[in-house]
């Protein structure tokens, strides 16, 4: 998904009766545009995660901007929480995950590594399709690629 303008109903005015809606305007940014990120490489991880029954299923996020909800999945179960903006700072809460019995012991460490980094990022930083969600030491906890 490219950088798109989103109208969006802001506000309701009440004139005897009547109500009218108005429009305006925001700019959404990535990441936090719904775009879906390919999530790349994991701190302290010596290789990049591989995709897992194919190239269907591959580690991922994303933010809906509109409920501020974060989802995606590691290679085998699925992610789910909330998340707040502020400048570049950005903080991800109440993740909650599937249990799924995975096939390899590679994959379901690498998805508990995901979903525990996920609760210690403190901010982001964006170059391109490039994503990386940082610790409070500014380290990069989770590089994504820009996937759609």
């Amino acid at each position: 998904m490219s950088r798109k303008l989103f109208t969006w109903i802001i506000g309701l005015q009440i004139v005897i009766g009547n109500i009218y809606a108005f429009a305006q305007t925001v700019k959404i940014k990535p990441p936090f545009d719904e775009s879906v990120w390919r999530i790349e490489t994991l701190y302290n991880q010596p290789k990049t995660i591989q995709t897992y029954q194919g190239e269907r299923n591959y580690a991922s996020i994303s933010f809906n901007p509109y409920t501020h909800r974060v989802t995606g999945r590691g290679l085998c179960n699925k992610f789910m929480g909330k998340f707040e903006k502020h400048n570049d700072k950005v903080t991800i809460r109440d993740v909650i995950t599937t249990h799924e019995t995975c096939l390899s012991e590679d994959v379901n460490t690498q998805d508990d590594r995901l979903f525990n980094y996920l609760k210690s990022v403190q901010s982001y930083s964006i170059h391109g399709k490039i994503l990386r969600l940082k610790d409070a030491q500014n380290h990069s906890l989770i590089i994504a690629r820009w996937a759609k």
